[in-house]
Formats: C-alpha cells, sequence, structure tokens
C-alpha cells in the first residue's frame, strides 16, 4: 500500500506488554517503525494497557505520543500532557476495602492501586515480581488505613495454581459488582465494571467521533479481549491469550515476538490492499 494513501482507520489503541514491548521491555525496531508508518498515514495512535497512567508516559514519550492514554486496564482515560480526562472508573471504597481485607485474610499477596500510587501491606515474591515486570515501585503502608479511598484495582497475587483456581469462584461472587481479570498467571485483578480498555477504547472514540468501524486494537492479554472484540479491527498477537485470539478478527502472523506488532500493522496493511485491488 502507497505510504501516502490515507488508512481506513483513524485510531490504532496499543498495548504495551508483550505487544509494544517484549520480555526486555523495550520498544524493537520494527514496532517502533510500524507505528510510525500508521501515523505517516494519518491513524492516530493511543496506548491502552493495564499500567498506571504514570508508569505508561515514558512509552508515550518514547514514541512521541503527546494524546490520550488508556490506563489501568481501561479504568482511566487521561491526556498525557493536559491532563484531562474523559473517562475514570474506580472501585467503590467499599467493595475495594472488602476485596483488600479478605485477600489479606486468605493469604494473597495484595496491592492497592489509587490514583497516584501502589500499595502493599507487606513485601513479599509476588510484589518484588510486580516490580521487576513493570519497573513501577511499591510502598508498604497499613493497608487498614486506606479502606476510605476509591481504587482503580485491588490486585490478589498468588502462586498460578491458586489464582487459577480462585478466578472463575470470584468471578461469579462479584458479577454485577466488579471485573475479576487473571492478567499475569499470579495475577489476579479486581476493576470497576467499566474498567475495562473496551470502555476506555471507545469513550476516547467517542470524543474524537470516530465510529467503531474506524478503530483498530492490538493486543495480546485477557484484558485486551474485550478491545479486541469491539474494535472495527481488533488484532491478536500470535502468542496471545486463547481469549484474546478468540476475540480478534485477525491474528498476526506466527514469528519473533519482539516484532509481532510490527506484523499485525503489516498484515492489516495488507488486507486493506486486497480489498482496494478487489
Amino acid at each position: 500500500m502507497s505510504a501516502n494513501r490515507p488508512l481506513e482507520f483513524s485510531l490504532a489503541a496499543i498495548d504495551i506488554d508483550e505487544t509494544l514491548i517484549g520480555h526486555d521491555g523495550k520498544i524493537g525496531r520494527a514496532n517502533r517503525e510500524a507505528i510510525a508508518g500508521l501515523r505517516s498515514r494519518g491513524c492516530r495512535v493511543v496506548l491502552a494497557s493495564g499500567r498506571r497512567h504514570a508508569n505508561m508516559l515514558p512509552y508515550c514519550a518514547e514514541l512521541g505520543l503527546d494524546d490520550f492514554v488508556v490506563s489501568s486496564q481501561g479504568a482511566r482515560v487521561e491526556h498525557a500532557s493536559t491532563g484531562q480526562i474523559l473517562h475514570w472508573a474506580e472501585m467503590e471504597p467499599a467493595t475495594a476495602a472488602a476485596l483488600t481485607v479478605e485477600g489479606l485474610s486468605r493469604g494473597f499477596s495484595v496491592l492497592l492501586w489509587l490514583a497516584d500510587r501502589v500499595l502493599a501491606q507487606t513485601p513479599s515474591e509476588w510484589i518484588g515480581r510486580y516490580e521487576r515486570l513493570t519497573n513501577d515501585p511499591v510502598e508498604i503502608v497499613d493497608l487498614a488505613t486506606l479502606a476510605d479511598r476509591p481504587a482503580e484495582k485491588v490486585i490478589w497475587a498468588a502462586h498460578p495454581d491458586v489464582v487459577s483456581k480462585e478466578a472463575e469462584a470470584m468471578r461469579r461472587r462479584l458479577d454485577g459488582r466488579a471485573l475479576t481479570t487473571i492478567t499475569e498467571p499470579w495475577s489476579l485483578e479486581f476493576s470497576a465494571q467499566e474498567a475495562d480498555k473496551r470502555h476506555g477504547v471507545a469513550a476516547l472514540a467517542r470524543h474524537l467521533g470516530i465510529p467503531r468501524e474506524r478503530v483498530m486494537a492490538f493486543g495480546d492479554g485477557n484484558n485486551d479481549a474485550g478491545m479486541l472484540a469491539w474494535a472495527g479491527m481488533g488484532v491478536a498477537m500470535p502468542h496471545g491469550r486463547p481469549s484474546a485470539r478468540a476475540a480478534a478478527r485477525l491474528v498476526a502472523p506466527d514469528g519473533d515476538p519482539e516484532s509481532a506488532l510490527a506484523r499485525g500493522v503489516e498484515a492489516v496493511l495488507r488486507r486493506a490492499e486486497g480489498a482496494l485491488v478487489a
């Protein structure tokens, strides 16, 4: 497709972990060039991640994206530089407090996400794993003193076998009150019903006047599935979770996971080119 030909898509929402970046935590050249190519064709690019807003800003700066950021699994949509907020779905304090107390009483490492920081009761293997994965420091405090605060997330962290066993039971218990999502195998996340990337990207698209048919989404995780299904063109990474691959209209070709995003973008471009030729 000609580099000057506008795309049929006006907005692309891109996940960070294992989509934009690989296991080394860096944005590879192929993915960087793919994003630049989308922007050169008139497609607006935003990042949509389970990470906190502040934790995502260095990636935005590296890519030159001074735009809205869909963070905390879609709980929050805030502009990187102006601070304008389009969507903010926090858990009610009572729900967050109850899940925090229950998680601690049952031996989970609990992470409490407030608007500006992540907190835990005590250090643990799982707290350390979170910090290494995200490069996001966790503050150790007495969580009982924060029972009156709304939260973007409450996370129960434990061995993957424990998390897998507990997830479905908690999903049934909290149906209609909170979302329950396994992000990493050791991480069971609870968030508000509208704290989902689908809701966050949809709020942004409405604000920009872009219909869903003109929205692309790229991701790999369970927390990407709703966004991939909602978008006019959802593209899953080939190494993604079964839920993400099932929700997407297109799965990027197999190959090096570090450049899966670039292959997904190329697959969309080729598909569009083929439709024009036909």
